[in-house]
């Protein structure tokens, strides 16, 4: 009888140091916070451009937080700009593209001053969608218009 109250005492001791042991390790490390999204730039301008052409940029998405970035989602304001990020899972210190377009065309060739946003969800706590303003100024493309003085030597 003795003998079987000790096994359980030892037993029962055993799960005791395993509960304080799993107990301290979680105190001594904690969970790590998640990755922190950081934009190479937060606003851009395209300048002016024709109506009839496309204009993209990359720019560059960085994880500046202590553990892994996840990009959840990219998005846009309008269909007339696009976005497409290059990777979706940053290590801590990794960089990767961000490629912007913005197609005039969308809009039959109106022109005019336009802003544009980019969305880029993640699991950035602080940040969980960073935004991207895109700024452009479309004019009327100019048809190549041959002098009168070519015209008539032809």
């Amino acid at each position: 009888m003795k003998r079987k109250g000790l096994q359980i005492g030892l037993v029962l001791m055993a799960l005791l140091i395993v509960v304080l042991v799993v107990v301290a390790f979680g105190f001594m490390n904690p969970a790590q916070s998640p990755g922190q999204i950081e934009l190479s730039a937060t606003e851009f301008h395209f300048g002016t451009i024709p109506n009839s052409e496309p204009v993209s940029q990359a720019f560059e998405v960085r994880n500046v937080g202590p553990s892994w970035l996840e990009i959840t989602g990219v998005s846009t304001s309008c269909a007339c700009t696009t976005a497409e990020i290059d990777d979706h899972r940053l290590a801590p210190g990794e960089v990767t593209d961000l490629t912007v377009t913005y197609d005039p065309q969308v809009h039959d060739g109106e022109t005019g001053d336009f802003v544009r946003q980019v969305y880029i969800r993640s699991n950035d706590p602080a940040t969980p969608e960073a935004r991207l303003t895109i700024r452009v100024t479309v004019v009327q493309s100019r048809a190549i218009q041959i002098p009168w003085t070519a015209r008539s030597a032809q």
